[in-house]
């Protein structure tokens, strides 16, 4: 009962005109009930917040840190050392990071080089890599790559609720579809069921011989098959179009039986395409983000075929009372460089050259997927164009069609025709009617499916 009642108050509009006991579930209701309240929706949001905590982890790697190592080695009352070290270390945009802090050492058996005065030292400095990670660092790196895959996951984002979109909006249509035919067989089977009714009728006054009642007791039964063949698949395409329908808690929501689609026909129009557009598509955008990804793996590489070296001077200062800025002097500091290189660089090399490798591939992908696009909608537009030109056409055959049966029906009247023909002319109508739904559903489609290529669903 919640459900009905979620669905009358939200779902469905105004009554159908035809069928007054009928409710309408319109398109543009199912395109906000599916937009608004899909789970599927909300996971392909979860991919955009995705790319903003990767974006938020890359950013740690510039958070100022503080640490600190505690040694002390004591036996049979002996102190042997007892050695402290805390530092602040403040990372910057370059690979810099500037240091400060307080040292104290203690014991019998301290190092000479470790030996410092019994209040201990501060000291502040910085640690600069004078090649390698000097102008671009791992943590630009890392950075970089976060920020260009939260511009993926928005596009990944997009593509996935566009595909649901096209899935859903291609349903309510296949549902439409499945709802006119069944009225053409129904209609079908109320005439069918007349004229047999009509056709006993005239065997008793004695009008028509009884082998007309076969004739009409044969598509009486042959349009019953075709009305329950019809019913058939309008229940199905229900049952297919609920599994888009949702409530605001996640709870699956049923279409009752008398909901029915528009019933309004596609209006004989074609997409406006500007592939000049093609760059903005996420598609292509995703491509091209992959290219972006693959040059920053090439920058780091590249920037690993440096020698390694890193240069570290702290200035030294001893507490007295207050730590006092002024008190530090250029005479006392503490200095040391580190350098590494292989002397083959096999591995970097290797490294730069699979990398390069992957970004050409990425955009021949990007190329490829951008001429794949230009095609795809230069062909569409002209599917668009063909199925409007053959709606037009097929109107008029459906007015040609229901002329001849009505003409073979004045016809029959004046005793010209048989049964056999009026039959004839009515299914000949009934099949045009048929393919006109067929083909008002394709352009639907069709449409839908611009839409999708473009990114306006």
């Amino acid at each position: 009962m919640k459900r009905l009642i979620f669905l009358f108050g939200i779902f469905f509009g105004s009554a159908c005109s035809l069928y007054a006991q009928f409710e309408v579930f319109d398109f543009e209701t199912f395109k906000l009930t599916v937009t608004k309240f899909h789970p599927l929706i909300q996971k392909a949001n979860n991919l955009a917040s995705a790319g903003s905590g990767e974006v938020l982890k890359a950013r740690g790697g510039f958070d100022p840190t503080i640490s600190s190592n505690v040694n002390q080695k004591s036996f049979n009352g002996k102190e042997y050392y007892w050695t402290s070290n805390t530092t602040l270390k403040i990372p910057i945009w370059f690979g810099t990071n500037l240091k400060a802090g307080y040292e104290a050492n203690r014991g019998e058996y301290v190092e000479n080089d470790q030996k410092l005065p019994g209040s201990g030292l501060w000291y502040a400095g910085v640690e600069i890599p004078l090649l390698q990670g000097f102008l671009y660092n791992e943590r630009q790196f890392q950075l970089q790559q976060a920020q260009n895959l939260q511009r993926m996951s928005v596009a990944e984002r997009q593509l996935a609720v566009n595909d649901l979109l096209l899935d859903a909006f291609s349903t309510y249509w296949t549902w439409t579809e499945a709802y006119k035919k069944l009225m053409i067989a129904k209609e079908g089977f109320v005439l069918a069921e007349a004229r047999y009714k009509a056709a006993k009728e005239n065997v008793v006054v004695g009008e028509n011989p009884p082998i007309d009642t076969v004739e009409a007791l044969i598509l009486l039964e042959n349009r019953t098959v075709e009305n329950k063949a019809a019913q058939t698949q309008f229940q199905n395409a229900t049952l297919l179009l609920q599994t888009f329908l949702w409530a605001d808690d996640y709870q699956l929501v049923s279409i009752p039986s008398n909901v029915i689609p528009q019933l309004v026909n596609a209006k004989p129009e074609v997409a406006i395409v500007n592939a000049n557009e093609i760059d903005s598509l996420p598609s292509i955008q995703l491509a091209a983000y992959k290219v972006d990804q693959m040059a920053l793996d090439v920058k780091w590489k590249k920037e690993q075929l440096k020698p390694s070296i890193n240069a570290n001077y702290n200035l030294l200062n001893q507490p007295s009372g207050n730590l006092d800025v002024s008190q530090f002097s250029m005479q006392n500091y503490k200095f040391g460089v580190t350098a590494y290189l292989p002397l083959f660089l096999r591995k970097e090399r290797g490294g730069v050259r699979l990398a390069k490798l992957k970004m050409e591939n990425a955009g021949l992908d990007l190329l490829a997927k951008k001429r794949e696009y230009d095609q795809k909608i230069k062909n569409l537009a002209n599917e668009i164009e063909l199925q409007t030109a053959n709606i037009i056409t097929q109107k008029r055959i459906v007015e040609h069609t229901r002329t001849l049966r009505t003409a073979e029906l004045e016809k029959f009247q004046a005793g010209e025709s048989s049964l056999f023909m009026i039959n004839s002319r009515e299914q000949t109508y009934l099949s045009s009617e048929n393919k006109l739904v067929e083909l008002e559903i394709k352009l639907e489609v069709s449409k839908l499916k611009m839409k999708w290529l473009l990114n306006i669903l």
